[in-house]
């Protein structure tokens, strides 16, 4: 990747907006191939290029970067992101064929009958997810006012169909660590999560004087525990909202596929863990509103908590091994901690067979 000069003009230096979005180039909706990195024919998406300033007019220089409102902006909800992948990441997901629900269940039996190896990332793989809020409607439900003129010069912004958006939250995984290295930023006016840590290091100062002075480092994450054996916690407010507390590890060791196609109640299918996401919320936030105390104690047991409370008997950072197990066998296989491939993989139409290197 080259490396570019921090500047304030949006667009023009944040390499991540010109990686493969997730929700519309990687995962596509008819579950067949995404195309090769350097094919553009994708719309609305310029993957691998950043835009070349000296082209425009000077009205024209404040270039707006690539966005993806469908799957970025904040709508009073948690669990969201407008995520993208580098082209380590985005190649391994492509030639692997681990973009269908299909090519999940097919790596899957390749892995349990020798022909494949567990899912794991090269170590050059990066992923970020983005959170966006409209100034104009910040939460999303039209109950607190618009932000304030003079503040919006302080985000990051994008325009889409005549709305401006301003980045609120930044997500940042790289697979400098066997399990990923997990870092936060945030805007400065967004609410402090009671699970970050103090930044006692500072800004650095290559971006003094640009817009990203206004974002702050909300925590970093390495392990799934403390030296004492407590879990470690990170987590935005924005992009965990209704979750908070929790731990992006603990969540992301979840992700898995298998070797069976279910559905859900709703109709989707899915290869991973029934509830995988709740369990891991509910290992260390019980009464967290989105997992539900009920649905708690129904998937971990009454055994777990302290008898006649609410009270956990331990708070779980490090997985459960029975989590990835079925009927006591182990049936789930951990996708190196991408949720993206079990979450957003759609089921293969019929009109297109699958590449042939997707047969093992």
């Amino acid at each position: 990747m080259k490396k570019k000069k921090i500047s304030n003009t949006p667009g023009t230096t944040s390499v991540w907006e010109t990686w493969r979005n997730a929700g519309s180039e990687v995962y596509k909706q008819d579950g067949s191939e995404p195309p090769l990195w350097d094919d553009t024919s994708l719309p609305d998406e310029k993957p691998g290029r950043v835009p070349k300033v000296a082209k425009f007019t000077a009205q024209e220089r404040i270039i707006k970067p690539f966005f993806s409102p469908g799957d970025g902006v904040f709508h009073n909800d948690g669990g969201f992101g407008e995520t993208r992948l580098n082209r380590s990441t985005y190649e391994f997901v492509r030639t692997q064929c681990l973009y269908s629900i299909e090519g999940q269940q097919r790596y899957a039996k390749a892995v349990e009958t020798g022909k494949k190896p567990p899912i794991q990332f090269p170590a050059d793989s990066i992923e970020v997810k983005a959170a966006w809020i409209d100034f104009a409607d910040p939460q999303g439900d039209g109950s607190v006012p618009p932000i304030p003129p003079e503040r919006r010069a302080t985000y990051y912004t994008a325009d889409f169909q005549g709305k401006t958006f301003g980045l609120v939250a930044l997500h940042i995984l790289t697979k400098d660590l066997k399990n990923w290295f997990w870092a936060t930023f945030r805007h400065k006016d967004a609410p402090v999560d009671d699970a970050e840590t103090p930044d006692t290091y500072g800004p650095p100062s290559e971006i003094r004087g640009t817009v990203w002075e206004n974002y702050r480092l909300g925590g970093v994450q390495a392990d799934f525990t403390l030296p004492t054996g407590e879990p470690t916690l990170l987590s935005d407010h924005y992009v965990e909202f209704n979750f908070l507390k929790t731990s992006c590890m603990t969540c992301h060791a979840t992700a898995a596929i298998s070797s069976q196609i279910a559905t859900s109640s709703s109709g989707k299918k899915f290869t991973g863990i029934p509830n995988g996401q709740a369990l891991a919320v509910c290992s260390i936030m019980p009464d967290a509103q989105d997992a539900g105390l009920a649905l708690c104690r129904q998937l971990l047991g009454n055994a777990a908590f302290e008898p006649g409370t609410n009270n956990l008997v331990m708070k779980r950072g490090v997985p459960d091994p029975t989590w990835f197990q079925k009927n006591g066998k182990s049936f789930y296989m951990q996708t190196d901690f991408v949720w993206s491939i079990p979450f957003r993989g759609k089921s293969e139409g019929t009109a297109t067979a699958p590449p042939a290197r997707c047969n093992w």
